[in-house]
């Protein structure tokens, strides 16, 4: 089975295209959006919906919209990073304040972010689910088969052959891994 629609975004091109965004004080909110999504591997309906609070805490837990079911998120040092790099401090920013807003103040929507995704990456392949994507397939790259499992449970996969699908991972690719172990 191969999974078809948005492509999977490599972690370095997505952080490099953040931390670019992120030097426009007009885009910076979009390009902790772009961080976030790669560092979080959290379904768009999931990401818009993170608050100040949230990212002040350090680690949080968030219902994903899609299960219901609780999911611990942690802000790992990429996130911190980013986070520094903001003009207005999230500290001056009330913990119920999204963080994902338009210039209005209205939490963006997940097609305006599919829009905005395409013309960063220059692709018409990526969507929001692309950086869900990258998440796993950064997660696959680091920590092989070994992690397969955790992987499988974080995106609430039913068999390890799904996630494996959703990532990218081909059957050649798992085949090479008989030619790396020389």
């Amino acid at each position: 089975m191969q999974i078809t629609g948005s492509e999977c975004l490599d972690y370095e091109e997505a952080m490099a295209i953040g931390k670019k965004l992120m030097q426009n004080k007009h885009d910076q909110n979009f390009g902790l959006l772009i961080i976030c999504g790669i560092n979080m591997g959290l379904r768009i309906s999931d990401l818009l919906t993170i608050e100040y609070g949230h990212l002040k805490s350090g680690k949080f837990i968030i219902k994903e919209k899609k299960t219901s079911k609780g999911r611990i998120i942690v802000v790992n040092s990429a996130v911190a990073k980013a986070i520094e790099q903001l003009d207005t401090s999230i500290w001056e920013k009330k913990d119920f304040e999204r963080v994902f807003t338009s210039s209005k103040g209205t939490t963006y929507s997940p097609q305006h972010v599919n829009r905005l995704l395409k013309v960063a990456f220059d692709s018409f392949n990526v969507s929001s689910h692309s950086l869900r994507k990258g998440f796993g397939r950064r997660f696959y790259q680091l920590e092989g088969q070994n992690g397969l499992s955790n992987l499988q449970r974080q995106f609430n996969h039913s068999d390890p052959e799904t996630t494996l699908d959703y990532i990218g991972i081909t059957q050649d690719e798992l085949n090479s891994m008989y030619e790396r172990i020389v």
